[in-house]
């Protein structure tokens, strides 16, 4: 099992800086998150990623696995890469659009579960198509 440190130190490479430096900045604040999301995906505990790196709080960790899907595309390939470069058994983030571990999609979905199937034709005759028809509308004038 690879440890927290090399993890660090595999996304200190791939971003070409600290990962731990203690600033607000979007870059910083974004590479933590992936961190954090990777390390406690890989299999280690809250307590241990805290024990390891005091910048990284309970809460914090918690957060960074609820806004995950609020990352830049450079932290998706980095996250991605490090999956390669330490051979972890994980899925990558195959795109920031991916409805696969998307909270807003996984509640809509949880929603929808509970529909009964007369509900359910309703809502997609009265609802969901004609939501989906004016997007579809709203697309082709952007494109013009």
């Amino acid at each position: 099992m690879k440890t927290v440190a090399e993890i660090k130190l595999t996304l200190d490479y791939l971003y070409g800086f600290n990962i731990m430096t203690r600033s607000r900045k979007r870059k910083y604040a974004y590479a933590r998150k992936s961190f954090a999301v990777l390390a406690s995906n890989y299999g280690h505990t809250n307590e241990a990623i805290t024990a390891s790196y005091k910048a990284l709080t309970h809460d914090v960790i918690i957060y960074s696995h609820k806004t995950m899907n609020n990352i830049n595309k450079i932290d998706m390939i980095h996250y991605n890469r490090c999956i390669d470069r330490l051979n972890l058994r994980l899925k990558k983030i195959p795109s920031l659009n991916s409805l696969q571990d998307n909270p807003v999609a996984d509640d809509i979905h949880e929603l929808l579960k509970t529909l009964g199937r007369k509900d359910l034709a309703y809502f997609k005759a009265k609802v969901f198509e004609p939501f989906m028809d004016k997007l579809e509308f709203e697309k082709s004038i952007n494109q013009m």
